[in-house]
């Protein structure tokens, strides 16, 4: 019978986002003290009823700590960093005797004077337990895999699918793993490779959703390679480690955790012209919608999506709606607590002129003054999310402004599912065009109902990928920036 910790600290940091992350931000979205299974699910908290079910089966014994998690946003104020840090190095301590420690981490988590949130965590933790307990985590695919994360933890497993539907999947995946691992059946080493590339791989389309499939069978081939995580690191944090690597486990071979690890990234790099994503802006984007033969045509406003850290309040989008006069179509989710009090005040009918969004920052752009009808209103809003549970938006207002639909939200959150806009009474059967807040994750839930979907970044979007780097810390030296960085290995 062994002692297992369960716990873990995420978010995910967007250096160039002007929102604040501060402990605020962690209590709003869930700040749990050894009760978080003790709950319904979450986007965060799966991992740990997963850890807790399968171990408690297995007749070990559970210690729940901290989890602590915040919706993406600008960099983690230090007093919150310091705050959650301490807590959960507490929670362990007082946990006395432990075989194995299981964290729920998310990997780009930067705070005030610290680049690197997880690895000062692991480091931390190493240094307290020692070398013989086993310390696991659980990654997000866009981290920072940085040198201290992986040599503070013995096992580092991130999703593969992008929208992330398989967290439930990865959470049993860890806990088998670090299983064999106490039961020393499995001895893990890690082989790193930096493929000096940044891009945004969503897995759901070719050829990326082979290249999931390759790390999957390669995994489950019985060879000594333990576990295959592709890490695609997140562009919008400006810190020297920034970039996309492999990571390889296997049992005790550190030779062939390296070469497997640059053969994955080899094949990454060898289709990277077939997965460079093109994207329109505002105008181009709408001018494409326009043309489809049938509808809706969904729309992903990416340069603000709340679930990269972007304010979620910009009106670029909706603007050149206006602008148009596009009958029939629908934008959310905005965020913008003030408009949404402003409709409760007016009520479910109430004509009035709304100013909307252009809140937090010259990114979100200016803000719209509009004559609207508020056609309905919501106390506690939600829309389902990619893993099955449900994401809080807290109150919500429909409004219509000539034709054009509108949903604000009073939590700054991205568009995940269709339900964010039907359950307030809005059907999308009849609409031309769906524009949404999301980079990817919308792409589960709207797909089935989408004719076309169009990925388009306005002019307030980080583009990374050049002419310009849009970065001050980290080495400009990367594809697609360059044809060819000089640090290739092959």
């Amino acid at each position: 019978m062994a002692r297992i910790f369960i716990g873990g600290i995420a978010t995910e940091t967007n250096t160039f986002s002007p929102v604040p992350t501060g402990l605020s931000d962690f209590k709003a979205c869930g700040l749990h003290h050894g009760d978080a299974t003790a709950r319904e699910p979450s986007h965060f908290t799966a991992p740990l009823h997963v850890w807790r079910q399968r171990a408690e089966a297995d007749g070990h014994v559970i210690v729940e700590g901290l989890m602590a998690f915040a919706e993406p946003g600008g960099t983690t104020t230090r007093a919150a960093w310091d705050t959650l840090r301490q807590r959960l190095l507490s929670d362990v301590v007082a946990a006395g005797r432990c075989d194995l420690i299981l964290l729920n981490l998310h990997g780009a988590m930067i705070a005030d004077g610290q680049d690197d949130c997880e690895g000062e965590l692991l480091a931390a933790l190493r240094q307290h337990v020692g070398p013989a307990v086993v310390i696991a985590a659980e990654l997000d695919p866009h981290c920072h895999l940085t040198p201290a994360m992986v040599a503070s933890a013995d096992l580092l497993v991130a999703y593969k699918e992008y929208p992330h539907t398989d967290i439930v999947e990865t959470a049993g995946r860890l806990y088998d793993l670090a299983s064999l691992v106490l039961g020393g059946s499995l001895r893990p080493v890690a082989g790193v490779c930096d493929c000096h590339m940044l891009n945004v791989w969503p897995t759901v389309n070719q050829p990326m959703a082979d290249f999931v499939g390759r790390m999957r069978a390669r995994e489950a081939d019985g060879s000594a390679v333990a576990s295959v995580s592709f890490c695609h690191g997140f562009a919008l944090a400006d810190i020297p480690d920034l970039g996309s690597r492999m990571l390889v486990y296997s049992d005790g071979d550190a030779d062939l955790a390296r070469s497997e690890a640059r053969a994955f990234a080899r094949q990454l790099w060898d289709m990277r012209d077939e997965t460079r994503r093109i994207t329109l802006d505002e105008v181009e984007g709408i001018d494409k919608a326009l043309r489809a033969e049938r509808g809706p045509v969904v729309v992903a406003d990416t340069a603000d999506n709340p679930g990269a850290g972007a304010g979620g309040d910009s009106t670029h989008l909706l603007r050149e709606l206006v602008r148009r006069r596009v009958s029939g179509a629908v934008s959310g989710l905005h965020y913008d607590p003030m408009a949404v009090a402003v409709c409760r005040a007016s009520g479910v009918g109430g004509r009035l002129q709304l100013r909307i969004g252009g809140k937090l920052g010259p990114h979100s752009g200016p803000p719209l003054d509009l004559d609207v009808v508020v056609r309905a209103l919501a106390e506690t809003h939600s829309q389902a999310s990619v893993g099955g549970q449900r994401t809080p938006l807290g109150a919500a207002a429909w409004v219509e402004a000539d034709g054009i639909d509108i949903v604000l939200c009073e939590r700054r959150t991205q568009t995940l599912h269709p339900d964010a806009f039907t359950s307030l009474g809005l059907s999308l059967d009849d609409k031309s065009i769906v524009c949404v807040k999301s980079i990817q994750h919308f792409h589960t839930g709207f797909a089935p109902v989408a004719a076309e979907i169009i990925y388009v970044r306005t002019s307030a979007a980080v583009r990374f990928e050049g002419p310009v780097s849009p970065y001050r810390r980290r080495n400009p030296d990367y594809w697609p920036l360059v044809e060819r960085p000089s640090g290739l290995a092959w």
